[in-house]
C-alpha cells in the first residue's frame, strides 16, 4: 500500500478530528449549498407543485444514499483498522472492491425503487400531479445517485488515508459541476425541472471521475477483481455494513411516515418539508459527516491500541458536538423569517418551517450525540447495536411523538414531536455507546493485568 501510513496515531487527536469532521463536513456542505441552491431556482420558476415534486424525489435518493453509506462506514472501519495494524497486504484491491460493492448494492437498490416508483410516491402521499413531475426527475436522478454512492466511497477511502484535503476535492469537483450545470440547463436552456435533473446526473459523472483518478494514484486501484478476493471482502466489510445499511434504512422510512403524515395539510406544507430537509442538511452537515469522520480516527489507534488517545478523542467530540448544535440553534433564531422568505413559504407550511428553527434546534443539539455514538459503537464491535437505536427512533421515537404532536398542534408538532423523541433516544444511544466503550477498555486491560501478576 503506498503512501499510507497510521497518521490519526501521531499528533494531537483534537486536530486530527477537527481536519476530519471540517473538510468531510465541508464535502456534504458543497453539495447541501448546490442542492438549496436547485430548490431555488426550482422556486423560482413559480411552480409550487415542481417544489413538492422535488421533495418526493429525494426522499428516494435519500433512501439510495443510506444504502450507500452503511458501506461507506463500514469501509472507514475496515481500512482504518488495517492500516492502524500496519497490514498493506492486497490494499489496492480491497479499495477496488470497496468500490464495487457499493455500485452493486446501490444498483440493486435504485432499480427496485424504480421498479416500485408509482406505488411509493402514491404512500408518501403525493397528488396524481405532483406524482407527475416527480416521475420524471426520479428516473433521471436515481440512477445516477449510484455514481454518487460510488464518489461518496471514493471520498471515503481518501480520507480514511488521510488525504483529507484530495477527497474535499472529489467531492468538490461535482458541487462546482452542479452549481454551473444547474442555472444554464434550468434557465438558460428552459429545461426547468429536466434540466436540475440533467444537472445532476453530469455532477455525479464528473465526481465520479475524479475520485477514481486520485485514488488510482494513491493505491494502484486493481481492476477487475479476483471473484474470490471480492467474496472475502464483501463478507468481512459486510459484518460492519450490514447493521449499518438496517439503521440506515430506518431514518428514511421514519422520514416516509412524518413526509406522509403533514402532506395531509396541502401543498404548501410538502414544499416546506422539502426546504426544511434542505437547510437541515446545511446546517447539520457535521453531524451528518461524523460517523465517517471520526471512525477512522477511533479505528487507526484502536488497531494501534493506543486506548487513551481513543477516550480522549471520545471526550473532545461529545464537546464539539453541543458546542455546534447551539450556535447553530443561533443562527436558525436568527435567519428563519428570512429563509421563510426567500422560498416563499406561505401559510401552514411557513408555520411548520418556523417552529422548526425556533425550537427543532435545541432539539438537534442533542440529537448529533447519537452520529457520535454510531461511529463508536461501529468501531469497538457493537455495531448491532446501531440498527436497534436507528429503528427504536423511527418508531418509539416517532410514531407516538408525530400523532401527540399532530393532536395538539398540528402539521407543526409533527415536525417537533418527531424531534423530541428522537433526542431521548439519542441520550440512551449515547449513553450505551459510553457504557460500551468502559468495557471494551476494560478487555482490552485485562491481558496486560494478568500478565504482570
Amino acid at each position: 500500500m503506498a503512501n499510507a501510513r497510521a497518521t490519526f496515531t501521531e499528533g494531537s487527536v483534537a486536530r486530527h478530528i477537527l481536519v476530519m469532521s471540517s473538510t468531510s463536513a465541508l464535502s456534504l456542505l458543497a453539495v447541501f449549498l448546490v442542492d438549496i441552491l436547485t430548490l431555488v431556482y426550482v422556486s423560482m420558476l413559480h411552480v409550487p407543485l415542481l417544489l413538492a415534486a422535488v421533495g418526493v424525489a429525494k426522499v428516494l435518493i435519500f433512501l439510495n444514499s443510506s444504502i450507500g453509506t452503511g458501506f461507506i462506514i463500514a469501509a472507514a472501519t475496515v481500512l482504518s483498522e488495517r492500516i492502524g495494524h500496519k497490514a498493506s497486504k492486497m490494499f489496492a484491491r480491497l479499495t477496488a472492491n470497496l468500490l464495487v460493492m457499493i455500485v452493486i448494492a446501490s444498483g440493486l437498490t435504485a432499480g427496485l425503487q424504480l421498479a416500485l416508483v408509482v406505488p411509493i410516491t402514491h404512500w408518501l402521499g403525493a397528488d396524481a400531479s405532483t406524482c407527475e413531475a416527480a416521475h420524471g426527475f426520479i428516473w433521471l436522478t436515481l440512477p445516477f445517485s449510484v455514481l454518487q454512492s460510488a464518489m461518496q466511497m471514493a471520498a471515503q477511502i481518501l480520507r480514511t488515508l488521510g488525504d483529507s484535503r484530495r477527497a474535499l476535492w472529489v467531492v468538490l469537483s461535482g458541487a462546482a459541476t452542479l452549481a454551473v450545470a444547474d442555472p444554464f440547463l434550468i434557465f438558460v436552456m428552459d429545461l426547468g425541472l429536466t434540466g436540475a435533473g440533467l444537472a445532476y446526473a453530469l455532477s455525479a459523472c464528473v465526481s465520479l471521475s475524479v475520485g477514481l483518478y486520485e485514488i488510482r494514484r494513491r493505491t494502484g486501484l486493481i481492476f477487475p477483481t479476483h471473484l474470490k478476493l471480492l467474496g472475502l471482502h464483501t463478507r468481512r466489510t459486510l459484518r460492519i455494513a450490514l447493521p449499518a445499511i438496517v439503521a440506515n434504512l430506518a431514518t428514511p422510512v421514519g422520514l416516509a411516515y412524518l413526509v406522509s403524515t403533514v402532506a395531509t395539510y396541502g401543498v404548501t406544507v410538502l414544499a416546506a418539508m422539502a426546504v426544511l430537509d434542505r437547510v437541515m442538511q446545511f446546517s447539520y452537515c457535521a453531524y451528518f459527516a461524523l460517523p465517517g469522520a471520526l471512525a477512522p480516527v477511533l479505528g487507526q489507534n484502536i488497531g494501534a491500541r493506543l486506548d487513551e488517545r481513543v477516550s480522549s478523542a471520545i471526550i473532545f467530540t461529545r464537546r464539539l458536538i453541543v458546542t455546534y448544535g447551539l450556535a447553530i440553534w443561533a443562527l436558525l433564531l436568527l435567519l428563519a423569517v428570512p429563509i421563510a422568505n426567500l422560498y416563499e413559504l406561505e401559510g401552514a407550511g411557513r408555520e411548520l418551517f418556523l417552529a422548526f428553527c425556533r425550537f427543532g434546534g435545541g432539539l438537534w443539539a442533542i440529537i448529533g450525540l447519537d452520529f457520535m455514538a454510531i461511529a463508536m459503537l461501529v468501531t469497538m464491535g457493537r455495531s448491532w447495536l446501531v440498527p436497534v437505536f436507528a429503528w427504536l427512533r423511527t418508531t418509539l421515537g416517532t410514531v407516538p411523538f408525530v400523532l401527540a404532536g399532530v393532536h395538539f398542534f398540528g402539521s407543526s408538532g409533527a415536525l417537533l414531536g418527531a424531534f423530541t423523541g428522537n433526542a431521548l433516544i439519542a441520550v440512551t444511544s449515547i449513553s450505551f455507546a459510553a457504557f460500551t466503550a468502559r468495557r471494551f477498555f476494560d478487555r482490552r486491560a485485562e491481558p496486560a493485568s494478568i500478565a504482570t501478576q
